[in-house]
């Protein structure tokens, strides 16, 4: 009878493997958008660090730019970066003591505009009181036609007795002296 019973399971079995069941089909639910949204975010942030990378010299994918010495945006900084900014500050900065340091020659020096002179040693003296950046700004006044004195650069102590003659009276100096926008040639001369 045992055996019956193993025999009549088998059937069942066998008929219930040969039934044909319906197929059971469930909708498939849509990948999340916040999901994607991050994979684009961390993507989109991987890419910048790339390029990033890609500029600075201390990482090992750092490409050498190619330069162009020709182009018009070259040795400028970037239009609109606070390294711009900073340029022009200075240019305005520099603009203005050039014509301070021609104001002060004119109310020291000695003589009739335009040539008027003064010795390097007291004019040093006379400066420092303001800006310890004498000698920058005589060969930047000197490189815009301000000023004259002789050899390339002026020592203190050394050169105390050097002339600097004043080339331009200084309302035509207040008058022409003018930042020129541009971080490179801060100074411009207008006639």
């Amino acid at each position: 009878m045992a055996f019956q019973s193993t025999s009549n399971q088998i059937n069942q079995a066998s008929e219930f493997r040969s039934l044909t069941w319906p197929k059971l089909t469930f909708p498939r639910r849509p990948m999340v958008s916040s999901v994607g949204k991050h994979i684009s975010k961390f993507n989109e942030a991987e890419k910048k660090n790339e390029k990033e990378l890609r500029t600075n010299p201390f990482s090992k994918t750092y490409e050498i730019p190619k330069f162009d010495k020709n182009a018009a945006d070259y040795a400028r900084p970037s239009p609109g970066s606070k390294t711009e900014a900073r340029a022009k500050k200075a240019g305005v900065y520099m603009t203005r003591e050039i014509v301070f340091l021609c104001d002060l020659i004119s109310q020291s020096a000695d003589g009739e505009p335009p040539n008027q002179t003064i010795k390097f040693g007291p004019l040093f003296y006379s400066y420092s009181l303001y800006s310890s950046q004498l000698v920058g700004m005589l060969v930047r006044a000197r490189k815009y036609g301000l000023v004259d004195f002789e050899g390339e650069m002026l020592y203190q102590g050394q050169d105390d007795d050097k002339i600097i003659r004043l080339l331009k009276p200084i309302e035509e100096i207040r008058r022409i002296v003018r930042f020129s926008g541009d971080p490179v040639h801060c100074v411009a001369i207008a006639d």
